[in-house]
């Protein structure tokens, strides 16, 4: 109840007229890092922090309005923006219809991509833990889309995003594409731009940019998934299938990637993770294997909840040249 109190007020503050006829809530994670990489030696940063409003409102035909919105926020500045993008704060922004049908949404939202087949393996409550995660990190919030989601269909899910974006920037290639270093060196320049790559005169009369096609059947704690996405009008895709497979307390997933943006050639990257909950306790692990990264990667995690919404952690992440040791701290709200 206070939440939602304190979520009208503040979605009021932004856009009354909105808030005041619709069901927002207010919610977050405040996360702080504390690691030793080879490379840096010991740094105290924010862990991808991050507050946002979403909620829905009835229609009148008997489906329901849905919105969100979110942003990075620093725990070292207290500001919008997260240090790794240099303040780039935006996440999430989208608004939508859902009902028996399904669900449509538009605007800046995540990807059945990764939805699907990259959370499946993304088990690790530090989100800085490997930098060889072999997928493109603008992949997986998508801006400029439209979407549809199906009701679940005795387990069986599909979802096709539309991209379309008519820019008209200095020609580039799809080189522009962010690559995990960009964004572990804070290029602003690529970082995002998947979908918002620049276009040329032979290309100003495409229709659509870039699509995702994706598949998910579950039954009996197994969840099998595929996805494609395809870039316009190069032709190049990333195409992706996951596994997972959930059983009393325990959780294990792997996935296989094929991109066709990175650099010269393809690039395949394998990753296992599983992890196991003990009451309060849960240890997880995970291995990536990258073609286009010399060392293949591996983290063992143990984290602990202290509360409903509190969660420490100690883990070591080892990106190959680069290893770490970490401690973390996050509230979620």
């Amino acid at each position: 109840m206070k939440k939602s109190i304190i979520a009208l007020a503040v979605a009021g503050a932004l856009t009354a007229p909105i808030a005041a006829q619709a069901d927002a809530t207010l919610y977050g994670s405040l996360r702080l890092n504390l690691s030793n990489y080879d490379s840096t030696g010991l740094d105290f940063t924010d862990n991808a922090s991050r507050i946002g409003i979403k909620g829905s409102t009835e229609l009148f035909s008997g489906a329901k309005a849905i919105f969100q919105w979110e942003q990075f926020v620093s725990t070292e500045t207290g500001a919008l923006g997260y240090q790794k993008t240099q303040g780039n704060g935006g996440r999430l922004a989208s608004i939508g219809i859902t009902g028996d049908f399904g669900t449509v949404n538009a605007g800046r939202q995540w990807s059945p991509f990764a939805i699907w087949t990259v959370f499946p393996t993304d088990i690790l409550v530090n989100s800085d833990n490997s930098g060889n995660t072999g997928y493109q990190p603008g992949l997986h919030r998508l801006s400029n889309t439209v979407a549809y989601i199906s009701p679940a269909m005795n387990g069986l899910q599909v979802a096709a995003v539309l991209i379309a974006n008519n820019n008209d920037k200095a020609a580039t290639s799809s080189a522009a594409i962010a690559t995990q270093a960009d964004v572990d060196a804070g290029n602003a320049a690529t970082v995002g731009q998947v979908f918002n790559k620049t276009t040329t005169a032979s290309d100003d009369s495409e229709d659509l940019d870039a699509y995702n096609l994706a598949v998910k059947y579950s039954v009996d704690g197994l969840t099998l998934a595929a996805s494609t996405i395809g870039l316009e009008p190069s032709g190049q895709s990333v195409n992706s299938v996951a596994a997972s497979y959930t059983t009393g307390g325990l959780y294990v997933a792997a996935r296989y990637q094929d991109d066709e943006t990175a650099g010269a050639g393809n690039e395949d990257s394998y990753e296992l993770a599983a992890k196991y909950t003990m009451d309060k306790t849960t240890v997880a692990a995970n291995f990536i294997d990258n073609d286009n990264v010399a060392d293949d990667a591996y983290s063992l995690e143990v984290s602990q909840k202290l509360g409903k919404a509190a969660t420490a952690f100690v883990g070591y992440y080892d990106k190959g040249a680069d290893d770490s040791l970490a401690v973390g701290y996050r509230v979620d709200f």
